[in-house]
């Protein structure tokens, strides 16, 4: 009997023992190291391909043209090569892309021009267009006048100078986006006594291009806005009397002259057709009139060009 149950005992003690064993082994069970998840390979976003356009490519001396390019990115520099324009454009945000408005001088030659447009990514050029621009012929007729010597001497190089550094502080300023809507008005309605790129002689001598038109009116005629914009300049001048400079936006400005009175200030926003002036013959001037100019920069253009057609019209 106690054999049995001794024999009893041992195999109680050696299966709980085993059982222990086995519940050590669960408690400190290491699993095994799990294969690391492989993330998926995420190709990079191709980047933009750059696209040019031009808004037209036949001209008159005078006229105006816009350059838009879009899929830029902020590495880009943009080069334009060509014969019939002044220095380099200015571009500006527009849109999806990047806009310049661009002017040619009324003494630009009757003939064809190769303008080309380069994209440069990191040095590289990454997109290019070249187009030929027709400007056609224009007559300027002349304009003889007669003035005394106390008129003359207000046209003399000094006061040229002097008035020349304000009108260039008014334009060295321009609001980044157009500020324009649609195409300009007339300022005055009237029959226009000088043209555009007129060549004048005074006192049978040449004195140099009609940088805008002149609108013959009565004294205290309403001067309208031609468009939206800033003004940067209302003061004085020796040559061009009481002158207004409106900022359009995009480095387009309109200039109005021989006002007889300024009724706005600089720093004023404007709409189209709000009245900022009165006719009037201050400054050199042979009687009332409006002499109103526009230039891209200080690059004077035909006024009339803006009255006829939008430079983003072929964008919007």
């Amino acid at each position: 009997m106690g054999k049995y149950f001794i024999k009893a005992l041992i195999f109680c003690i050696l299966f709980f023992s085993v059982c222990g064993v086995i519940g050590l082994q669960e408690d400190f069970f290491v699993p095994e190291k799990a294969e690391p998840v492989t993330e998926p390979v995420t190709e990079p976003e191709p980047e933009p391909v750059p696209e040019i356009v031009f808004s037209e490519t036949e001209l008159l001396p005078g006229d105006c043209f816009a350059i838009y390019l879009k899929g830029l990115t902020e590495r880009d520099d943009i080069q334009v090569s060509t014969a019939f324009v002044q220095g380099q454009p200015r571009f500006f945000s527009f849109m999806e892309g990047r806009l310049a408005v661009v002017g040619t001088s009324c003494r630009t030659k009757e003939g064809d021009y190769s303008c080309k447009v380069q994209v440069l990514r990191d040095g590289v050029t990454a997109a290019e267009k070249e187009e030929t621009f027709k400007v056609h012929h224009k007559e300027f007729v002349e304009q003889h006048l007669t003035v005394t010597s106390t008129q003359k001497e207000q046209r003399s190089d000094d006061n040229f100078d002097m008035d020349k550094v304000h009108t260039e502080r008014a334009k060295s300023v321009t609001s980044e986006k157009p500020l324009w809507e649609g195409t300009f008005v007339k300022p005055v309605e009237g029959r226009v006594s000088t043209e555009f790129g007129m060549i004048r002689y005074i006192n049978k001598e040449e004195s140099g291009r009609h940088s805008g038109i002149d609108i013959a009116a009565a004294r205290g005629t309403p001067v309208k806005a031609a468009n939206n914009g800033v003004v940067r300049l209302a003061m004085m001048l020796k040559v061009t009397g009481n002158t207004i400079i409106i900022d359009h936006g995009c480095n387009i400005y309109s200039s109005y002259a021989h006002l007889d009175k300024l009724l706005v200030e600089e720093g004023a926003e404007v709409k189209k057709g709000d009245i900022i002036g009165e006719v009037g013959s201050t400054g050199f001037s042979t009687g009332p009139h409006l002499h109103w100019s526009t230039t891209i920069g200080t690059l004077y253009i035909n006024p009339e060009s803006l009255t006829e057609s939008d430079p983003l019209a072929f964008i919007r």
